[in-house]
């Protein structure tokens, strides 16, 4: 069902120009806040360190530190150069079970306090996209491939054992059946799914669902791009996702658990990645500026929904001057995977005026749906 267009109107010419957040605090020196414990203790990283805070308690203290990968952490003293050299990617996540998982330079390691990181696997590509670990209820992570893959090679799951001690392949997704792993999501409505993204080609973009933690999975939508997600939120009726699409117009869609019927909204002027699911539920997506006929702005916004079909935005951030963006970097949000809290939420950017390689802690306080 095609709901009447209804665009997100892009806001007034400005840097930075925040409608319905309020800023808490800077971190400029925390590259990616990465995850939040239940008990508030947030999880970050800047270049290689992997770094610790309890919730609102002094600064982030060092907690390990990722081997070296060279040549690009070579290039890490000048942020132009580490942008370039994708110095700043890795992933960092604490299970409920206490085992902190890191990802980097195309492995998974073990990470405790004040050790060397212990390797556990290879994995394909650098690390996961932002979201793309989640956890079992047994305590059991799960890390999803991200790569380039142009020959379109096997894409695998990776089960990290709740101790912290092995991985194996959960699940392997065949030769040119998709491009890559975009997240894996556990739905807080149904207490049995996990679901999975992946691109990006036609033919490549669809939604997974598996309620025995892949020993078995089903497979959902066209393969176009309306079913192209990086993100999924969930309502009690609905998976919800704005398209992650470069080259053609981007929509607000989600699909009925019951019916299975598609329903798409309002039109959004850029593609979407990241985002987060906050009690209520109040839904974050955040749009990315990349180069492509489906993007028609030059600001990465936060919009916020409560259906996952109407979404407002509460505040945007100017892409920077430095291109090509296929070197220095697309401009791109993200918010951290676990505990977050409406008026307390890290976001994290880069190749954005005012948020590059740094963090900001900020309140929605208003312009909710």
């Amino acid at each position: 069902m095609m709901l009447p267009a209804r665009a997100i109107v892009p806001t007034p010419s400005s840097d930075y120009l925040a409608l319905g957040v309020s800023v808490r605090e800077r971190a400029d020196a925390i590259s990616i806040v990465h995850h939040v414990d239940a008990d508030g203790t947030v999880w970050a990283s800047h270049g290689r360190d992997v770094l610790r805070r309890a919730r609102g308690v002094g600064a982030f203290e060092p907690f390990c530190r990722f081997p070296a990968a060279m040549p690009r952490d070579a290039a890490a003293f000048q942020r132009q150069l580490a942008r370039a050299a994708r110095a700043d990617k890795c992933n960092v996540y604490r299970t409920s079970r206490g085992v902190v998982i890191g990802v980097r330079a195309g492995t998974i390691y073990r990470l405790e306090e004040g050790r060397p990181p212990a390797p556990l696997s290879a994995i394909a590509g650098d690390c996961a996209l932002h979201g793309g670990i989640a956890e079992d209820p047994l305590g059991a992570a799960y890390v999803g491939e991200y790569t380039r893959n142009d020959r379109r090679g096997p894409v695998r799951i990776h089960r990290v054992a709740a101790g912290g001690d092995r991985v194996e392949i959960a699940h392997e997704f065949p030769v040119g059946s998709v491009r890559h792993v975009h997240g894996i999501f556990t739905d807080p409505f149904d207490a049995g799914a996990t679901w999975v993204t992946t691109g990006d080609h036609d033919g490549e973009c669809y939604l997974w669902r598996t309620r025995d933690w892949f020993r078995t999975i089903e497979r959902f939508g066209e393969g176009t791009q309306r079913w192209r997600a990086v993100q999924l939120f969930f309502t009690a009726d609905h998976v919800c996702w704005l398209t992650d699409s470069e080259v053609t117009q981007n929509y607000a869609c989600r699909f009925d658990r019951r019916t299975l019927a598609l329903e798409v909204g309002c039109e959004i002027p850029a593609s979407a990645w990241h985002g987060a699911q906050l009690p209520g539920p109040v839904l974050v997506a955040l749009t990315v500026v990349e180069r492509g006929p489906g993007v028609r702005r030059d600001t990465a916004a936060v919009l916020a929904s409560r259906d996952g079909i109407t979404w407002r935005e509460l505040a945007c951030f100017r892409k920077d001057r430095w291109t090509p963006y296929w070197l220095f970097k697309n401009g791109v949000l993200t918010l951290p995977t676990g505990h977050l809290r409406q008026d307390d939420l890290w976001l994290s950017g880069e190749a954005l005026v005012g948020l590059d390689g740094s963090s900001v802690r900020i309140a929605i306080d208003g312009g909710l749906p």
